[in-house]
């Protein structure tokens, strides 16, 4: 055969076979984009947070008397439009306690010790709990702490160390990884996902993303997120944009950053939602959130990274500390409703982390204030139509770091947006090009609304009385003014 004919009929080979593989490729592609993304369920959902605590603490609480199973009925009887629940495999701070004494890989209790892991009977308790959500319909988020067990006392921590130096050769993380997964084999039919807290150890030491894909690979097909590999904030001409007082009231000096939930990791399916850390002053209803980070959720619920697709999720504590009913409720009926309401119909995700009640009879449910406000919620989703939310305002004294709240000041020499005259008669002006204007009385409802700049805006229909107005620039720059009319 001509040697230029068998290359000819080579390279037609290769052709065939190449277009042959990219058309398998162009199809795989186009099967992955039509699959639902591994969190959709969560898009549009509305949650609350239902905490077990494990090991030698779920004993103790049983005793005394906490009723989980009936706490969770409650939830479920209470709250049917909640699409998931966020409970436990571990406690929240000490991470080695576990909600399950069984483990498929290690004899936890006799190999290592009997405190981090409740009773066989109380293991039955976060089944039973698990089940019941299941059967009504709803997605069980399980939170895991996984900075090993850093918080062990000294005593109990030289235990664990025996272990992984016996059993794993001192590789304290393969010890860790095992241990976790034996708990994952025998969770992975009741939960839907898995919300990994303090995960910089893992990070640091480069286990984050094999540990992520250990879950990943011994439960196909649940959602992840993971916490401590960075978070954003919003920002403006590369700062931070800092929030400087909440309101009149506020008695903490400290400027926060606003928390934006973007994507910032490979490793997860579904946003973390924590708010801004409380510890650097920020409550959990931030006057911020409103004018920024729901906004950013609404315009688009979801976020890439390095082309992987998450779900923005975010997660509101109900209390100034996260979990503990002896904390001030923060949250009221409007503002929780308005952020559950507006997430909810982004088709992003919300949660609420509500508290058990640890007195007296209500031991194992939710604290009772934290339900009168998610049953209002819960209601309102239920009504037919379902009602608005009041709008809001931000609150009088709140401003960001570098912004003026005028109330009755008149100082042109400052680039400043002023509004002049206060007290107004019948018109007021504003010293500088706006695009928008609202006016809210002391009840929070809108009376009046300007769509443009003007040189003077009448407000001659309003009754005598206190009035909040709220402007914005093309530049999406925001200023409250308290005004009086009369």
């Amino acid at each position: 055969m001509n040697k230029y004919l068998t290359i000819l009929i080579v390279v037609q080979s290769f052709i065939q076979v190449s277009n042959a593989q990219f058309s398998e490729h162009k199809s795989e592609i186009a099967k992955k984009t039509q699959e639902p993304h591994i969190a959709e369920w969560l898009s549009g959902s509305w949650g609350v947070t239902f905490p077990i605590y494990g090991g030698e603490r779920l004993d103790s609480e049983v005793k005394g008397g906490y009723n989980y199973r009936a706490g969770a009925q409650q939830i479920i009887d209470s709250l049917p439009t909640t699409g998931h629940i966020i409970t436990n495999l571990s406690n929240f701070a000490k991470s080695y306690y576990f909600t399950l004494r069984g483990n498929e890989n290690v004899d936890i209790a006799t190999e290592i010790d009997e405190s981090f892991v409740p009773s066989l009977e109380n293991e039955a308790v976060i089944f039973d709990v698990l089940q019941m959500f299941r059967n009504a319909g709803k997605k069980n988020i399980l939170y895991i702490s996984t900075n090993y067990f850093d918080r062990l006392d000294d005593e109990t921590h030289a235990l664990w160390v025996n272990y992984y130096t016996n059993k794993f050769s001192g590789d304290e993380y393969l010890a860790y990884k095992d241990l976790v997964q034996g708990f994952i084999l025998r969770m992975k039919d009741y939960a839907d996902a898995y919300w990994l807290d303090t995960t910089s150890e893992l990070y640091k030491d480069g286990h984050l993303e094999d540990f992520v894909q250990m879950i990943k690979d011994t439960h196909p097909g649940c959602a992840v997120s993971v916490t401590g590999v960075g978070a954003a904030y919003f920002e403006k001409d590369g700062e931070y944009i800092l929030v400087d007082s909440d309101g009149l009231d506020d008695q903490d000096e400290r400027d926060y950053k606003i928390i934006k939930f973007e994507a910032v990791n490979t490793y997860q399916d579904f946003t973390r939602g924590h708010v801004t850390p409380l510890g650097q002053g920020a409550p959990p209803n931030s006057w911020a959130y409103e004018e920024f980070t729901i906004p950013a959720m609404v315009e688009n619920p979801w976020s890439t990274f390095e082309g992987n697709k998450v779900l923005k999720h975010a997660w509101f504590p109900m209390r100034e500390k996260w979990h503990v009913s002896s904390a001030n409720l923060v949250f009221g009926t409007e503002d929780a409703y308005r952020f559950a309401k507006k997430i909810k119909d982004a088709k992003a995700g919300v949660t609420f982390a509500t508290t058990i009640n640890d007195n007296k009879s209500g031991k194992g449910f939710m604290m009772p204030d934290e339900m009168i406000i998610m049953k209002e919620i819960n209601d309102r989703f239920l009504s037919n139509p379902i009602p608005n939310y009041e709008p809001y305002v931000r609150p009088e004294g709140a401003y960001l770091v570098g912004e003026t709240l005028s109330t009755n000041s008149f100082d042109l020499e400052t680039n400043k947006l002023v509004l002049f005259p206060n007290i107004v008669k019948q018109n007021f002006k504003l010293s500088k090009e706006i695009s928008s204007a609202i006016i809210y009385n002391l009840k929070g409802q809108i009376v009046l609304e300007f769509k443009s700049n003007h040189i003077s805006y009448d407000v001659s229909i309003l009754n005598d009385g206190v009035y909040f107005l709220k402007t914005s620039t093309k530049n999406g720059e925001y200023q409250s003014f308290k005004f009086i009319k009369q």
